[in-house]
């Protein structure tokens, strides 16, 4: 039965509570998920650039056959010669701090024939995802490999 004027058809209130809904689950998942992978990334970004600035400490140990220094302290690293630094101090990522990390990097000494005077390792741990990767380094050849 048609009754004229009020026979007309709209949205229902369940209708905009479902719409309501989905757009809430994409909003967290655009919130969310992206925020998972740029903290992988930034810790494998922290990665790289300690293993960089311990071969660059290396290289400089060689070149200008002396003793060089990488040391960490909290959550900052930069290369020392003769307790100076020598260049600009490196400060891990947000949320990426040092876990562990063993005599060998307390501090890191690379000698003149490019080699390190102690072996070691220290370990990253992004603390959003409690991730962790292993840096190791090898005192005969001085050089280094990044440990999943």
């Amino acid at each position: 039965m048609e009754t004229g004027r009020y026979n007309k058809k709209g949205i229902t209130l369940i209708e905009i509570l479902v719409v309501i809904i989905i757009i809430g689950m994409l909003v967290l998942l655009a919130v969310f998920f992206p925020h998972k992978a740029i903290s992988q990334t930034n810790l494998g970004i922290a990665c790289k650039n300690v293993c960089e600035i311990l071969n660059k400490a290396r290289s400089y140990a060689m070149t200008e056959s002396t003793v060089f220094q990488v040391v960490f302290i909290n959550n900052f690293c930069g290369i020392y010669r003769d307790g100076k630094p020598v260049d600009k101090i490196y400060k891990l990522p947000q949320f990426i701090v040092v876990k562990e990390k063993t005599d060998g990097f307390s501090p890191v000494e690379f000698l003149p024939d490019g080699s390190a005077k102690q072996s070691g390792h220290i370990i990253l741990e992004d603390t959003s995802t409690k991730k962790t990767r292993k840096i190791i380094l090898y005192n005969i050849t001085g050089k280094t490999k990044i440990e999943r």
